[in-house]
């Protein structure tokens, strides 16, 4: 592996005084994950909120400053990605009757809004073709904080966000999902996870914005591969998405590299290959960490069967 240090991509603001979190509900593990689900939503939201739970603000949003997280490298065991490879889930286009709010900007992907210790933290994040539509991919770091942390809470989606705002609301959480092994020593070879989204105004994530597909057991080395995300350092301000295309490479034992300037707050964004247009592709890995030194370098393990097996622990 070369020999660079790297870093977690979130970013994050401090809590407005006073504010309270309302606890999440742990639910049963699986033989490799677990999940938390999030708090029942209030009646009634307060006027002109943003989200249901009445938290987010577009001051808030707008002032997502970014956040140092632990410095880390892979560790332990290289995941194993095995012989064997396959489509968990293919690409599907908005419903019909729904308008693309801008075309300039993904629909597909977003920021992913939180709460965690005191502070308010920024992902990116992409829609994930399912049976029920209300599926998105991120970084396991962007759901829980890993060995020592804890869950994260005020969980929201925002597609498409562009200056301050979606082009589709803000989307809140149902249910999030990591492996044990991320909660337990940050591994970073599973820093994937899933989150479900309650419906909005009664309609279903996928069927407005669109879902990518998944794909598990891909090489390291991908053609034609396009990273999206949301990086909040400077020079980035976190208020406009950028894309970085190439060949991924490998780096060391199990990672894909590839050679992009994006930073804090770009955690989370998916890694497209076989893509259908802007908006459409197929999801074979997250953005895990980048490098500090050296050629800026954005870093994942690619999905794994055990990704395959926690998408469809989401599917049921």
């Amino acid at each position: 592996m070369r020999k660079s240090s790297v870093r977690l991509l979130a970013a994050g603001v401090l809590l407005v005084a006073g504010a309270t979190v309302t606890p999440a509900t742990a639910v049963p593990a699986g033989d490799a994950t677990t999940a938390v689900r999030a708090p029942a939503l209030p009646a009634k939201a307060p006027a002109g909120a943003l989200d249901a739970t009445g938290y987010w603000t577009a001051e808030k949003m707008r002032n997502a400053i970014p956040a140092d997280l632990p410095t880390g490298t892979v560790a332990g065991t290289p995941a194993k990605q095995g012989t064997s490879s396959g489509v968990a889930s293919r690409p599907v286009a908005p419903r019909a009757g729904h308008k693309l709010a801008n075309d300039v900007v993904p629909s597909t992907a977003g920021k992913l809004f939180f709460t965690d210790n005191g502070l308010n933290y920024v992902c990116s994040a992409s829609t994930i073709n399912n049976s029920y539509k209300n599926l998105i991919i991120t970084a396991g770091h962007c759901v829980h904080s890993g060995q020592g942390g804890g869950w994260h809470s005020n969980i929201v989606f925002a597609p498409a966000y562009y200056n301050g705002q979606s082009g589709y609301g803000l989307w809140n959480w149902s249910q999030a999902r990591t492996f044990n092994s991320w909660i337990s020593s940050s591994d970073f070879t599973h820093d994937q996870a899933f989150v479900t989204l309650q419906q909005r105004n009664g309609a279903n994530l996928i069927d407005a914005v669109g879902g990518n597909g998944l794909v598990w057991g891909n090489g390291q080395s991908q053609a034609g591969t396009r990273i999206w995300g949301w990086p909040a350092e400077a020079p980035y301000n976190g208020e406009v998405p950028y894309y970085c295309d190439g060949t991924t490479y490998a780096w060391g034992g199990s990672d894909a590299a590839l050679t992009c300037s994006m930073n804090g707050g770009a955690s989370g964004g998916p890694w497209l290959k076989d893509r259908i247009d802007a908006n459409l592709g197929y999801v074979f890995a997250v953005t895990s960490r980048r490098t500090t030194s050296g050629t800026p370098t954005l870093l994942s393990t690619p999905n794994t069967a055990d990704v395959k097996t926690m998408f469809d622990q989401m599917t049921t």
